[in-house]
Parts: structure tokens; C-alpha cells; sequence
């Protein structure tokens, strides 16, 4: 009975997939007009490469449209496309299930009594495991591009304070910053800050859609300060040294609670010694004592 359930229920969700497949829900004009704007990137075509390559593109495409909007921002912040990304966990996923179909086989064939369900279940939880995998790798990759990114604006905001204090005005300094590092964060600033200056766009408001994009705070808020400074006229060059501590702080302050973190972990290996120590050494003396 119960293998009849998860028969009916694996053809109902298969003859699913091959009507979506076949009739695909149109896509918003959201979405496409984004895609228009959005600058052009080197990738995965669907029209290249092989048949199977190219299904497995179109069907990686369209399960990447309900990403969340966090792993959509880690994804932005690494410089991976939603597709990219889709298409690893496909991978992942039909890899794990590989793997766990290898004991699932061998199981019968070595007469070992293992209940059909439970090998089912198994491979089961090793495919969504491979599904998910992924998604933790990214969200501990973003967590440390995030952590360069800050370290790259607090010299970026030099470096435009420099450029102002020498007569350079607001957009000019912004870009001569954006050129004058190296690294994939100034890179990324040079390429956004040049796409916005193509289209006639103030620039710090592409910096706060690219940190509205990535989820980076303080670029948002280097933005921010920029747009307020250039508005209302105020002493900008104050206001960019002033953002260029307040970030200083910050990682200064994200340091020592790391250090911290990792002074409280390494504590912990003395303290499990110190358990299984006593253990060892009480044991006995208790072992007897529970004999008579």
C-alpha cells in the first residue's frame, strides 16, 4: 500500500514536470526589463553547446526564478548567476544520489536486511543534501566577500578623499578611486561606475543599487553619504573621512569579536580533555564500587 502511494505520487509529480515543461507560465515584464538593464555578463547560453547541455540549461533557468532574495543577494555579491548556481545543485544532487544508490545496490546483492523504505529514504536524503550543499557553500563564501568588501571601501573612500582634497569633483573622484585599486571589488566599482557614467546616471546611485544588490551595507551607505553631500552642498570631503573611520571602526570591532569567538572555541578542547580525564580516571573506582 505504502509503495503504491509513493508510486502514484512519483507519476503525478513526473507528468507535472512534463506538462510545465511543455506549457511554461510566461515570464513578468519585471523580470525581462530587469534582465535588459542588467549588464551583460560572460556565461552558459542556452543556444550553445550540445541538446542535453541545452535542456539542462532551460530547466536550470526556470527553477532558478523562485531563489530567495538572500541567496539571490550571496549570489550577487560572488558574481555567480542564479543559473550557475542551479545548475551546481543539479550536479550536486544527482552526485549524492549516485553515491547513495551504490550501498541501496549492494545491499541485496551481499544479503544484507535492509528495509526497502529505509535505502529509499536514504537516497532520498542524500539527494536533497546534495541539493543543499550548495547554498551553505554560498552563503560562507558571501560572508567572507562581504568582509573584503568593506576592507576595499574603507580604501576606496581614501582614495576619493584624496581625489577631492586635490580639486577633483565628486563623479571624477569616484571614478579615479574606482581605477586606482586592484583587486575584484574595485574592478566591480570600475565596471558599475563605468555603465552608469555610459548612461548619463549619477554614480552614487548605482553604488547603492549594486548594494542593494549584493547586500552590502556600507556601500549602501557610502552612497548614501555621497548623495546627501552632493545635494544639499555640504563639505563632502569631511563626510567621506568621517564614513572612512566610522568603517574603520566597524572592522576594528568585527575583528575583536572574531578573536573573541575564536579564543572561546579554543577553550573548548581543554575543557573535553579535562572531562575525559576524570572519566577515566572515576571510572574504575565507580565501576567497583557499582559491583559491590
Amino acid at each position: 500500500m505504502i509503495w503504491a502511494a509513493v508510486l502514484g505520487a512519483g507519476l503525478a509529480g513526473g507528468c507535472l514536470l512534463i506538462l510545465r515543461a511543455l506549457a511554461p507560465p510566461p515570464r513578468p515584464l519585471r523580470v525581462l526589463a530587469d534582465e535588459l538593464a542588467a549588464p551583460r555578463t560572460q556565461g552558459l547560453s542556452p543556444a550553445a553547446g550540445s541538446g542535453l547541455a541545452r535542456r539542462w540549461h532551460v530547466l536550470a533557468s526556470r527553477w532558478s526564478r523562485g531563489m530567495s532574495p538572500r541567496l539571490a543577494a550571496d549570489l550577487a555579491v560572488l558574481g555567480r548567476s542564479p543559473e550557475r548556481h542551479t545548475m551546481d545543485k543539479l550536479g550536486y544532487a544527482v552526485i549524492f544520489l549516485g553515491l547513495a544508490l551504490v550501498p541501496a545496490v549492494l545491499f541485496p546483492v551481499l544479503d544484507v536486511g535492509v528495509p526497502l523504505v529505509t535505502s529509499a529514504l536514504g537516497v532520498l536524503l542524500f539527494a536533497g543534501a546534495g541539493w543543499w550543499y550548495p547554498d551553505v557553500e554560498v552563503r560562507s563564501r558571501a560572508r567572507v566577500a562581504r568582509r573584503a568588501w568593506a576592507e576595499a571601501l574603507t580604501v576606496y573612500v581614501d582614495i576619493v578623499g584624496i581625489s577631492l582634497a586635490g580639486g577633483a569633483g565628486v563623479e571624477d573622484a569616484l571614478m579615479v578611486a574606482a581605477r586606482a585599486g586592484t583587486g575584484p571589488q574595485f574592478e566591480r566599482l570600475d565596471a558599475v561606475l563605468r555603465a552608469a557614467q555610459t548612461r548619463r546616471r549619477k554614480l552614487w546611485h548605482a553604488l547603492d543599487e549594486l548594494g542593494v544588490q549584493c547586500d552590502i551595507a556600507a556601500l549602501r551607505e557610502l552612497a548614501s553619504a555621497v548623495d546627501l553631500a552632493a545635494e544639499s552642498g555640504s563639505r563632502i570631503r569631511e563626510t567621506l573621512l568621517a564614513k572612512a573611520n566610522a568603517l574603520r571602526v566597524r572592522q576594528l570591532a568585527d575583528a575583536e569579536a572574531e578573536a573573541q569567538k575564536a579564543s572561546e572555541t579554543m577553550g573548548v578542547a581543554p575543557a573535553l580533555m579535562a572531562i575525559a580525564a576524570v572519566v577515566l580516571i572515576g571510572y574504575p573506582a565507580l565501576a567497583r564500587f557499582l559491583s559491590g
